[in-house]
């Protein structure tokens, strides 16, 4: 799916994004297959190599994650040849409370953990390509994931990453999280890389493209989204369909 209408930059250049969310690794309920999951992700990044990975959220599941888990995830992600960005989620709460043990300094260079309460900045000069997320600090209606967006940076692709639920009309607003469609709709950026659904789906508002990636450990349909921007043919979002809990090549943690 093409979508075009991105604003003319000579410093562009194409670039493919695997975006991701809703792994849940920690899970009371299936702990094994989100980490069955989390490793078909990652053959997904192997097997079409790509320039960065999103997580948009939900990457744990609750405070209380294994520390045997913790480390696996962040290690695995650390041997990526390419930058990783993770936006917590209102389920990573390992990622964001003040009690948590999680070594938020400290971690790999490749790896960028959005933590700033009122949105983050992360910019990636080698690729051109600048992301910015809300963590999801406080789950409820008051919290708006896309609130605040910064204008678009002088240069480069402009990613947003937010965590919540699309909603089209004023009683839905009251949902936890909530992304307005006008949000959207007048969002300055190249893609929103969405989290929270777990289906993959698009909600883009004629421009920019805004998509829910899917969950990796959906039981049905698990399923990653493979992002290309180009500075002509505009951006072309796709659903990449996993193996259900593929074991991700026999990886042990």
């Amino acid at each position: 799916m093409n979508h075009t209408g991105i604003p003319s930059d000579p410093l562009r250049k194409p670039l493919a994004l695997l975006h991701t969310s809703d792994l849940h690794i920690g899970s009371d309920t299936y702990p094994e297959k989100a980490i069955q999951a989390f490793n078909a992700v990652l053959d997904a990044a192997h097997e079409t190599p790509v320039d960065a990975v999103l997580i948009a959220g939900d990457l744990f599941d609750a405070f209380r994650v294994p520390w045997n888990d913790v480390d696996y995830v962040i290690r695995s992600l650390a041997a990526l040849a390419c930058p990783v960005v993770i936006l917590p989620g209102n389920h990573d709460t390992i990622l964001t409370s003040p009690a948590s043990s999680f070594p938020f300094r400290g971690l790999p260079a490749n790896i960028h953990l959005l933590q700033a309460p009122n949105g983050e900045m992360v910019t990636l000069p080698s690729l051109g390509l600048s992301v910015w997320g809300k963590p999801v600090y406080n789950h409820e209606p008051s919290f708006r994931p896309l609130g605040g967006l910064p204008p678009r940076p002088s240069s480069g692709w402009y990613v947003a990453i937010a965590h919540g639920l699309v909603v089209n009309d004023n009683a839905n607003l009251q949902r936890s999280s909530p992304i307005d469609t006008q949000e959207l709709a007048l969002a300055d950026c190249d893609y929103i890389a969405l989290g929270h659904v777990h289906r993959f789906e698009n909600v883009t508002q004629v421009h920019p493209p805004a998509f829910y990636s899917g969950s990796p450990s959906d039981p049905e349909k698990p399923t990653v989204a493979r992002v290309y921007l180009h500075p002509e043919k505009g951006v072309a979002v796709e659903a990449i369909h996993l193996p259900n809990h593929a074991s991700g090549n026999n990886r042990t943690r």
